[in-house]
């Protein structure tokens, strides 16, 4: 299943605007989201939350799991092994790369990238992300719950926002 291609420039500028710290990973191709590696300090994520209430984020759970398998719990839909968040945004599909549950991805894809001009705008830019895996004690039930509690957060923050402005909680603008 392929998602609607993003409109990088809206992205990234909503992004750069709120003063969130990413690298791009890639490039989107048609139906492909735009992925982002982002930097899990608080601050940022406090950024990160109000650049996701200005392009109306929305989760975009990952596939159903395969039909012969057992279906997975609620949490792994969420995210992946590489700490990912899917959304829907006003202006396309983005993924949020978050890394492991004891590891940040972003100093290392920071450390891999390069200057480069997307949508109009100076981002970093790498063209995969950097081989990293959670510790070995860090097992992907756990680092599904710490995705969920931070989706959680997300959508908690984007409804405490539509009660500020008037919107009734849970609606989608």
């Amino acid at each position: 299943m392929t998602g609607r291609t993003p409109d990088v420039a809206s992205v990234l500028r909503a992004l750069s605007d709120s003063g969130v710290l990413f690298v791009v990973v890639g490039e989107p191709g048609p139906g492909q989201p735009l992925r982002l590696v982002v930097s899990r300090h608080p601050t940022n994520l406090d950024a990160l939350g109000r650049a996701l209430d200005r392009i109306e984020a929305t989760l975009r759970p990952l596939p159903e799991p395969n039909a012969e398998r057992e279906p997975e719990d609620e949490a792994r839909r969420i995210g992946d092994a590489t700490g990912t968040l899917s959304l829907s945004t006003s202006a396309g599909d983005v993924d949020l790369v978050f890394g492991g549950a004891r590891r940040s991805l972003y100093a290392d894809a920071l450390s891999h990238a390069q200057e480069r001009v997307l949508g109009g705008l100076d981002v970093r830019w790498t063209s995969e992300l950097p081989a990293s895996s959670p510790a070995a004690r860090v097992t992907s039930r756990m680092l599904s719950r710490r995705l969920l509690s931070l989706a959680e957060g997300f959508a908690h923050r984007l409804e405490r926002r539509g009660e500020t402005e008037g919107r009734e909680p849970g609606r989608d603008a």
